[in-house]
């Protein structure tokens, strides 16, 4: 990806978890708590884990994963276990993937269906008016080498904890 792509990706990926664009890219696991969401959305971009969580969603998970390394604090069994109190369902790992269009509007994300055949990606694709960009689920192998074949690359990876919200 280029770094233009890159940064509007960050500007875009930090406005939905409260957080810098450059806190992205910190290398440590940072949780933010969020009055705003009742449950969490955990992404992992690099070698960096944000988890923005509901207050008391996020004292529990800075209690628990909130000193380990981003790749630990991002495991689904940790997570489970340092929310267990909350009893919220566990959406994930999905693979967040991107298409670099250049001819498309970089100020917006258009979000895309994970399919199982090229000529329908490519189609949804032909079709954005932003970023393509789609959420696939890890267990998916199939769709995932379908994007990656129409040129989807991997940005991040997300769980949700709670409801599960769209980027």
């Amino acid at each position: 990806m280029t770094p233009a792509l890159l940064a509007r990706l960050d500007a875009h990926w930090a406005t939905h978890l409260r957080c810098q664009p450059a806190d992205l890219r910190s290398q440590n696991t940072l949780i933010i708590p969020d009055p705003a969401r009742a449950g969490a959305t955990i992404c992992l971009i690099g070698g960096t884990c944000i988890m923005a969580a509901a207050p008391a969603v996020a004292a529990a998970l800075k209690q628990s994963v909130g000193m380990r390394a981003p790749a630990q604090a991002f495991e689904p069994g940790r997570l489970r276990y340092a929310t267990a109190d909350f009893a919220l369902p566990l959406f994930g790992p999905e693979a967040v993937m991107v298409a670099e269009m250049p001819e498309c509007d970089w100020n917006k994300i258009q979000l895309i269906e994970p399919g199982e055949s090229e000529i329908e990606v490519q189609a949804a694709v032909a079709m954005a008016t932003g970023i393509p960009l789609m959420t696939i689920p890890l267990q998916r192998r199939l769709a995932r080498s379908v994007a990656e074949s129409c040129g989807f690359q991997l940005y991040a990876t997300l769980i949700h904890l709670g409801e599960r919200v769209n980027p």
